[in-house]
């Protein structure tokens, strides 16, 4: 029986985790913060009390961390995976990591014999919650192959993207893409509503026609309008994201001109409101700028 180690226990990892049981899977679980463990105490699972605990019970490692610097903290580090994980085994970076950075990591842990997927993930903590998560899988046809299985616990759409960092690149274009329509849709019907329409009237009528998103069709309707604020996805991650797909094109050399301006609309919202908001929060930056709160 394989035994899955999971790294990385937030609001989104203690959902997939729980998942994981529900399935009956092996796992030994780990976070830097001990508090979000106490949970787990009366499940059937193994507390590591560091990285390398975790990698030398694991077959297979899942990452659920903040950014790159951390990945690279946790698999290269001193006492990291890349020193406590044995040949063959697999390391399965669900993250929102940076694509390059990714490739080149796997490249290092190559020469140890460890095999590197990114699976960054799309939905948010309903869909972790409801294990039916997006999951854009980067990595070879073969450890798609082997994985898809254990993915599919956590996941209701699982597509192989291209080779190692392919879905890590996606999820930055992904979360660019929504950061740019959520914002849209903020000025939108602010906009409308100084022109005296009504929000829901507004939404409803933008939802069946051209201007319609994921933004305006489920974060509007659930988390906006009702102000509630609850994505539990922030807006810090959120601007990290735009900032990052716009490196990527910066990078590959090719013009991103609505990146600057919107990387600049999300800096000014955390710098208004504060670190800690939820990124469905957009709405608040140009309520301030446009002295008009939405109703």
């Amino acid at each position: 029986m394989r035994h899955v180690g999971f790294i990385g226990i937030g609001a989104m990892g203690k959902s997939m985790v729980k998942n994981l049981l529900k399935n009956g899977e092996e796992i030994t679980i780990y976070d830097v913060n001990s508090d979000v463990l106490e949970e787990f105490h009366s499940e059937k699972v193994n507390i590591a009390n560091s990285v390398s605990e975790v990698g030398n019970k694991s077959d297979i490692v899942i990452l659920m961390l903040p950014n790159s610097k951390i990945v690279n903290d946790v698999v290269m580090g001193k006492g990291g995976l890349n020193e406590s994980m044995s040949s063959d085994s697999m390391i399965i970076d669900m993250s929102s990591s940076y694509a390059l950075e990714t490739q080149k990591m796997k490249a290092l842990l190559s020469s140890n014999s460890i095999r590197l997927i990114d699976a960054p993930v799309s939905g948010g903590v309903p869909k972790a919650k409801s294990g039916e998560l997006t999951i854009m899988v980067g990595g070879s046809e073969e450890d798609f192959k082997e994985i898809h299985d254990l993915l599919s616990i956590l996941g209701s759409k699982i597509s192989l993207i291209g080779d190692t960092g392919s879905g890590h690149a996606l999820k930055a274009i992904n979360n660019y893409l929504s950061a740019a329509s959520m914002y849209a849709t903020a000025e939108a019907l602010i906009l409308a509503q100084k022109l005296g329409i009504n929000s829901e009237v507004a939404i409803e009528a933008i939802n069946t026609s051209t201007g319609k998103s994921h933004s305006s069709q489920f974060k509007y309707p659930t988390y906006v309008l009702p102000r509630e604020f609850t994505s539990n996805f922030s807006l810090d991650l959120q601007l990290k994201d735009i900032v990052m797909a716009k490196k990527l094109a910066t990078d590959v050399h090719m013009p991103m001109l609505l990146g600057a301006p919107l990387i600049e609309i999300y800096e000014s919202a955390v710098s208004l409101g504060g670190e800690g908001q939820d990124h469905t929060e957009i709405i608040k930056f140009i309520e301030a700028i446009s002295h008009e709160q939405l109703t």
